[in-house]
């Protein structure tokens, strides 16, 4: 076999095939900030699944501990958590115990062929005990799971964006928004590229940079636009004044509200949110010994305790006096059971009162995809990327596909059939 047909082109030649243009210096920077950016989301995006998945998994064992169960009812969900549970246990208990060691000799030996027998015996005995004494427990553990369960519905941080569910579906808008901007970093974005097929290959490179820049257009108005909203109708900013039409004329009409306004309204009601969850987190801090404890969440704090904790603070920075004072108990009342969870002065309550904040979630998504576009236009600018409408698979799998036609210089032709197989597969 010729060098020709047994040696891969070197770099150089194999670059100018592609008409790849030369990279530029000043792009440098902006690759490093590319890659570190999306290594960053990259832990982000693991951060996020795991605790989503503890956070169901929290949420689903306390809703099927706190589950009553009465004889003939049809409410078993106890009942068969319980038998999962126990099931898991004492098969995992059983499995350690009894599995064959390497101390225990040959695997291929009889005698620890008769020890694996004995243990998937045992264990899958242990798996049926603990899924049929479910029934003898089917309430152990009700009152205390039911307490901490309610107390973190109802009193404490996560009471304030909408319990176990509500962070649920915002670690779930979270993931959605992370997983979009690596997209974008990798160019693995949603996009009609017919266009680009079928025009001259000169011409490809700036179609796309046009509709990656439309597309970053796109994201920054609604960036905008889901700011704007979420002040007007979760901050009760106002969208329009009243305002006089013309000099003189004395007629009224709408005009709308500056800008600065409604964002100093909405920075005034984050500043006042955040100073009910660092309050929250207060008594938190208070209350979680106690639950834990088994004691009763709505019952362990007394008048004076809360009038202590009420006066730890400066409430009448961020609410009117006559409605801090209200929260005050009187002293008629000292001595009765106090629940520990904030309350804005002036309203009935602040449950869910964090979901306003948290809708920022989606717009700041926005804004990072939006910048992500305009870092994508200056690394093609730049020459560290290249637009390539026929490629199918991102640039890892191109690149794995690559390295494996170089590790086979012997049979090029069988490797790149291999390669094309499995880009078909």
């Amino acid at each position: 076999m010729s060098d020709s047909q047994g040696k891969r082109p070197p770099p150089e030649s194999h670059a100018a095939s592609l008409d790849e243009p030369p990279k530029q210096a000043w792009g440098e920077p902006l690759m490093r900030l590319d890659t570190a950016w999306t290594a960053l989301e990259n832990r982000l995006c693991v951060w996020v699944i795991v605790g989503e998945i503890a956070v169901l998994c929290l949420w689903v064992s306390l809703a099927g501990l706190s589950s009553f169960y009465a004889p003939g009812s049809a409410n078993i969900a106890g009942v068969v958590y319980r038998a999962i549970v126990g099931a898991a246990v004492l098969g995992t208990i059983a499995h350690l115990a009894t599995r064959p060691k390497v101390s225990d000799g040959d695997p291929s030996s009889e005698a620890w062929k008769k020890k694996d027998v004995v243990h998937q015996a045992v264990t899958t005995a242990a798996v049926f005990a603990g899924l049929l004494v479910a029934r003898l427990w089917a309430n152990g553990g009700n009152e205390y799971a039911s307490n901490l369960r309610a107390w973190i519905q109802n009193a404490s941080v996560l009471m304030l964006i909408g319990g176990l569910r509500g962070l649920v579906t915002r670690l779930t808008l979270w993931l959605a928004l992370l997983g979009a901007s690596i997209a974008t970093s990798r160019g693995k974005h949603i996009n009609i590229d017919v266009a680009t097929r079928f025009i001259p290959k000169r011409f490809v490179a700036p179609v796309a940079i046009l509709g990656w820049a439309a597309a970053a257009a796109v994201c920054f108005m609604a960036t905008w636009g889901f700011i704007d909203g979420i002040s007007v109708t979760k901050f009760d900013a106002e969208a329009f004044t009243a305002c006089v039409k013309g000099e003189g004329e004395g007629q009224g009409h709408l005009c709308d509200t500056p800008i600065g306004d409604r964002l100093a309204k909405t920075k005034a009601g984050i500043s006042s949110d955040l100073f009910l969850l660092g309050r929250q987190a207060s008594l938190d801090l208070r209350s979680f010994p106690k639950v834990v404890a088994g004691q009763a969440y709505e019952k362990w704090m007394k008048g004076p305790e809360w009038n202590e904790w009420m006066r730890g603070a400066s409430w009448t920075d961020h609410f009117p006096k006559e409605g801090v004072d209200s929260l005050i108990v009187p002293e008629g009342m000292l001595d009765q059971a106090k629940m520990p969870a904030v309350s804005a002065p002036g309203a009935s309550g602040a449950a869910g009162l964090l979901i306003r904040d948290l809708d920022f979630i989606l717009p700041f998504g926005l804004l990072v995809i939006g910048l992500k576009f305009v870092l994508r236009i200056l690394l093609v600018l730049s020459g560290h990327v290249r637009v390539d409408p026929d490629s199918a698979h991102g640039d890892d799998e191109t690149k794995h596909l690559e390295d494996k036609v170089a590790s086979e210089p012997h049979d090029l032709g069988g490797a790149a059939s291999a390669s094309a197989t499995e880009v078909a597969s």
